[in-house]
């Protein structure tokens, strides 16, 4: 299952059907979204979605190396926000072709600080680069062979004018937003937390949740100590879902660090085959 926010919904997607559903926060009920086209089946999805309720949406088949590119938004309602998902919610296949190769592994995703542009980093061994699409021309812009430093995706934060961002082996990272229009051979600056805050292995799996004015939660989903991987799954209690929440600022110094307004909760999984923790804040 994939998970992400539209507003004040939290959209719903299998990879095994075409049907959807989405959860209104608001009203705490749940509605049929629109269906997934053949096209979008059977295959790992990447969703970011932009303040004009417009959700993208990019799948990459891993069977068939098969890409498809697409965005689901209102049609006949004048407030995206007042729509109903079952009657004015809809797919359309994005025209501009992708301008990197179906065997690409797309690494790190953001949305850009003017909220029409997304920015990500694609790529294989031999070659990787990063990329912007921006919503309004429906235009894809290569910016040169360097990589955004965060995995999956990150979020900017308008008080420290960064993005923020998971970064491998358990800590957290910055970088700035680059410009949309220019090209360059350096990839933007960034740093890192000195402080590890989430474990990053094989055996667990974690995702970062946006809460504003640089407010962060980190979801967590780790193996019961003395259990192996194989034995975890399908096991009661198998694995522990910690939750980290934290704020940043820089010191002195320019160093990006958390305040001390840091805590961390933990709680025992019942049962799970798969289970990939992800949270909203709304």
């Amino acid at each position: 299952m994939d998970f992400t926010a539209l507003g004040s919904n939290i959209f719903i997607a299998s990879t095994r059907h075409p049907g959807t559903f989405v959860y209104d926060t608001e009203t705490e009920g749940v509605a049929i979204g629109p269906h997934l086209s053949d096209s979008m089946m059977a295959g790992a999805h990447i969703f970011v979605a932009t303040p004009s309720m417009q959700l993208y949406a990019l799948k990459n088949n891993n069977l068939e190396r098969e890409r498809s590119f697409a965005v689901m938004s209102t049609v006949g309602s004048n407030d995206p926000h007042m729509s109903t998902p079952t009657m004015d919610w809809s797919w359309k296949s994005v025209p501009s072709p992708l301008p990197f190769a179906d065997d690409a592994r797309v690494t790190a995703y953001a949305l850009h600080l003017d909220g029409c542009t997304i920015f990500l980093t694609a790529g294989s061994r031999s070659l990787i680069r990063t990329f912007s699409f921006g919503v309004t021309q429906s235009e894809w812009r290569c910016h040169g062979e360097w990589v955004l430093p965060f995995e999956c995706q990150a979020y900017f934060d308008s008080e420290l004018d960064v993005w923020v961002g998971l970064h491998k082996d358990g800590y957290i990272c910055s970088c700035q937003v680059p410009s949309c229009s220019t090209t360059s051979t350096t990839q933007p600056d960034w740093k890192m937390v000195k402080e590890k805050l989430f474990r990053k292995d094989r055996r667990n799996s974690a995702t970062l949740a946006y809460m504003g004015h640089t407010k962060f939660c980190i979801v967590e989903s780790v193996l019961r100590d003395g259990l192996e991987l194989q034995d975890a799954r399908g096991v009661r209690d198998g694995f522990i879902l910690h939750i980290t929440m934290f704020g940043f600022k820089y010191n002195r110094e320019g160093e990006l660090q958390t305040t001390i307004h840091r805590t961390t909760k933990s709680y025992q999984l019942s049962k799970h085959r798969t289970f990939s923790p992800v949270a909203f804040w709304m």
